[in-house]
């Protein structure tokens, strides 16, 4: 009797226990699933925009005068000699070859396939003219990038933190993958606060471009699904970066104010862009220290 009862128990346990099991995976995997989703989202978005990427201001190097005070940024940011640094996030790779020219031994990181396509159609173009270092440009998730611990003594982003779904995630991966005494350096700007000046400066911006361009502002980069993913879909503002990058463990943090290179920008943007392109654009950098 006792026997009976003991396989009568077994069989249940067997039954119950796969679909507790079933259960759990099945609520684990929708939130795996959605975030796969953005990421393919985000991707596509960006091999949309790699087209006419470098001709935005803001985003291409539009200038001498502009290439020359990223250079004097970077060499004030990252002192040393032929650095192996991670541009995350790459783009089109325009910080990847400023940085190259500079003699560092840089790789470019981006999740959209045609902005690597750009940016290897660039390299072409550039070869024997960044500092004699070819740019080892890849494939792959900044969040997670794809190398092994202790591997570059600078990771350095422009214009990243705000597409991510999780900046926290990305800081501290960044941090792992640094040598002791490495740095971390991104570049970012709070692009919408919410407020009402910034709302009457987009629509005035956005109305002058219909006017001169017929082509409308579009009103986000992402659908609303991403833009709910993303806790800073308007930008990052300074303090939430030095944040993340506290909890990511990084200490001696600095941050500077670039209004000269926003200046600069202006100068080469349409009239419209220019009512539209005020923001609190920033760097801010924090080392590894070894413990």
């Amino acid at each position: 009797m006792k026997f009976s009862r003991m396989i009568m128990f077994l069989v249940l346990w067997g039954l119950i226990c796969p679909g507790l099991l079933h259960g759990q995976e099945q609520q684990n995997a929708p939130a795996s699933a959605n975030q796969d989703r953005i990421k393919e989202e985000i991707s596509k978005r960006w091999d949309i925009s790699s087209d006419k990427y470098d001709s935005r201001p803001g985003h291409g190097v539009q200038s001498e005068e502009e290439a020359e005070a990223w250079r004097e940024l970077f060499r004030k940011l990252m002192v040393g000699n032929g650095l192996r640094i991670l541009d995350a996030g790459c783009g089109t790779g325009e910080m990847s070859f400023l940085l190259a020219e500079l003699g560092h031994e840089v790789y470019g990181l981006d999740i959209s396939k045609n902005m690597l396509a750009k940016a290897e159609e660039k390299a072409k173009t550039k070869a024997g003219s960044a500092g004699g270092r070819p740019i080892r440009f890849q494939w792959g998730d900044a969040e997670n990038p794809p190398f092994e611990p202790g591997f570059f003594d600078v990771v350095f982003c422009r214009h990243v933190l705000w597409t991510l779904p999780s900046p926290q995630t990305a800081l501290d991966s960044w941090t792992k993958i640094l040598k002791d005494n490495g740095k971390i350096v991104v570049i970012d700007a709070l692009w919408d606060d919410g407020s009402l000046s910034t709302r009457v400066r987009r629509k005035v911006g956005g109305w002058l471009r219909y006017v001169f361009e017929k082509e409308n502002l579009p009103k986000s980069h992402y659908s609303p699904a991403v833009e709910a993913a993303l806790p800073h879909a308007g930008g990052v503002p300074l303090d939430k970066a030095r944040a993340y990058m506290q909890q990511a463990g990084l200490q001696d943090l600095q941050d500077t104010k670039l209004d000269r290179l926003g200046d600069i920008q202006r100068q080469h943007m349409p009239f419209w862009y220019r009512v539209i392109y005020k923001n609190a654009y920033y760097a801010i950098c924090g080392h590894k220290r070894s413990q």
